[in-house]
């Protein structure tokens, strides 16, 4: 499976332009504070007395992106809170429609807030300084993080932060939530918020950019919409920035072995191959400019060699093939394992690197496990009796193959997971779970990994797809004992265990898409490859 990245939307020139500490013991029981991170699930549903003091203003909507009439007046609301390592805002605001367009198309109508921080104080806009916002979609809201470029907001090159806003019609309100960093990126494109920093809130009304001229209309919390680096925002407000206490933040360990390969658009957007070595911190790139749309890494277990599948763009599905490329040594040229009219995909290394694993499209819309040696030797076996659909193949250290499936339910968007023999005998169901669909395992002799799309519909062909949960799932080998590690309602993909089972790497998207490390019993230690987003398939041997 391959989740595409939500789109990180780019608004023109025109749209472009308070706190109390945590309480409550933290996880381990010391005294120390719970982080906000654990305390608020960004959902757009905090109640904002919860969050600490009230501050409440009534905005003038303006048309002409704010420079014309008054069309109506918006009550908002926010409330605020900050530890050592992040900033929480809650916000809630009147709107009598909910505006919003396909995200499969233009942005032709929506709604939406962004949050602009001067972190000096200076009283004048910096270049990249801080900036986050929320659009409305049909199927939910799209964050970005973003920085002051001129009259602009672009997004950052490395994503950080989170956000989330709902429309209640009930209420005909909308609600939102900010999750920030308090100190600045790897990029150096946002500033520290602290005691003397000040933001603007920037409230989009019935946005409509296919209009020629565009047309929409915007409320402001201190007016003084940016007009560029340097803009005067001594009127806005002052971030009432709390003292912060010990707080039970979580950490990378230390110690990490193995090799995490990936794959990012961070510097080409047909994406490239990376190596990161967690005991050295060091990303290398592997690749360059390949001329492929490159997706499902999969490192070998000597670490000397990493298969994928590309095609020349990524509609191009009839020209999807298998390729390897060798890490180690000047020549990373990819090799060409298949080379044929049908999307091939998501290959997978034996146990002991002579063979490969992988999807074909060899009967229409249905996805066969093809096994062939790993040199492309055309010793073809196909696991896959005719009228199924496997797909998503790894290995179990034990030589049998992990996969999804509708072998179960057939007909059905949903899949399951199962288990079986290298040879394709002794097929065994492993998940059982109705209304949701299970996908890309990982296994170890005792355990499998996955994540769940918390949905009864087909992932591929739903357009709300990437604003549904998606949830991190671990189970014994056999399928019993199940827990959900991850459940906080955003996309949780990819998960697979680091070299010693102690912890797990998975990929979050949330607007942009890092790789996150989480310990056994699911709690979120951090983004572990630093300085880098936009990734979309991880492997680690």
């Amino acid at each position: 499976m391959s989740i595409i990245e939500p789109r990180l939307l780019l608004a023109p020139a025109l749209i472009c332009w308070s706190l109390a500490s945590c309480s409550g013991p933290g996880p381990s029981g010391t005294g120390a504070l719970r982080p906000i991170a654990e305390r608020y699930r960004v959902d757009g549903t905090a109640v904002l007395s919860s969050v600490g003091a009230v501050h409440q203003r009534n905005l003038d909507i303006v048309d002409g992106f704010g420079t014309g009439s008054k069309v109506r007046t918006s009550a908002l609301a926010w409330a605020v809170q900050n530890d050592d390592r992040n900033c929480f805002f809650a916000l809630e605001w009147d709107d009598p429609t909910q505006d919003s367009f396909d995200p499969a198309g233009a942005m032709d109508d929506f709604d939406g807030v962004a949050i602009v921080f001067d972190s000096s104080g200076s009283g004048r806009l910096a270049e990249n300084a801080d900036a986050h916002r929320l659009v409305m979609t049909n199927y939910g809201s799209i964050y970005g993080d973003l920085h002051v470029s001129g009259t602009n907001m672009v997004d950052d090159a490395t994503g950080d932060g989170m956000g989330k806003m709902l429309y209640l019609p009930g209420e005909k309100k909308y609600h939102a939530e900010f999750l920030i960093p308090i100190a600045p990126d790897s990029a150096g494109e946002d500033g520290t918020l602290s005691g003397t920093t000040r933001f603007n809130i920037i409230l989009y009304d019935h946005i409509q950019l296919l209009l020629a001229p565009p047309a929409g209309n915007i409320g402001e919390l201190c007016g003084a919409a940016i007009a560029a680096s340097g803009t005067d925002t001594s009127s806005w407000q002052a971030l009432p920035f709390a003292t912060t206490g010990t707080y039970d933040q979580p950490s990378l360990p230390a110690g990490l072995t193995g090799l995490i390969a990936f794959i990012s658009d961070h510097e080409n957007p047909n994406g490239e191959l990376y190596t990161f070595d967690p005991s050295t911190g060091l990303v290398n790139r592997i690749t360059n400019n390949t001329g492929l749309y490159m997706d499902g890494a999969s490192l070998s277990h000597d670490r000397t060699r990493i298969a994928f599948y590309g095609s020349p763009s990524k509609t191009d599905y009839q020209h999807y093939e298998i390729y390897t490329v060798d890490i180690n040594g000047a020549d990373h040229a990819p090799k060409a394992i298949t080379n044929n009219s049908i999307l091939d995909g998501h290959p997978a290394w034996s146990p002991d690197d002579a063979k490969i694993v992988y999807a074909s499209f060899r009967s229409g819309p249905l996805a066969s496990l093809i096994l062939d040696g790993a040199d492309g030797s055309g010793t073809e076996l196909n696991l896959t009796p005719s009228g199924a659909n496997d797909n998503d193949p790894d290995w179990v250290p034990d030589g049998r193959i992990v996969f999804k499936t509708d072998r179960f339910d057939p007909g059905s968007p949903q899949v399951h997971l199962a288990l079986m023999n290298a040879d394709g005998t002794n097929v065994v169901q492993l998940t059982h779970a109705g209304a949701c669909s299970d996908h890309d395992p990982t296994a170890t002799d005792t355990a499998v990994l996955f994540e769940r799309f918390m949905s009864a519909t087909d992932y591929s062909t739903d357009p709300a797809a990437e604003f549904k949960p998606w949830n991190i799932v671990e189970a014994n080998i056999d399928g019993s004992g199940e827990r959900t590690l991850v459940s906080d309602g955003w996309i949780n993909w990819l998960p697979i265990h680091d070299p010693s089972g102690k912890y797990i790497l998975y990929l979050k998207t949330v607007g942009y898409t890092d790789a996150r490390l989480m310990d056994n019993e699911g709690r979120d230690l951090g983004r572990l490859i630093p300085g880098m987003t936009k990734i979309r398939y991880v492997d680690w041997k």
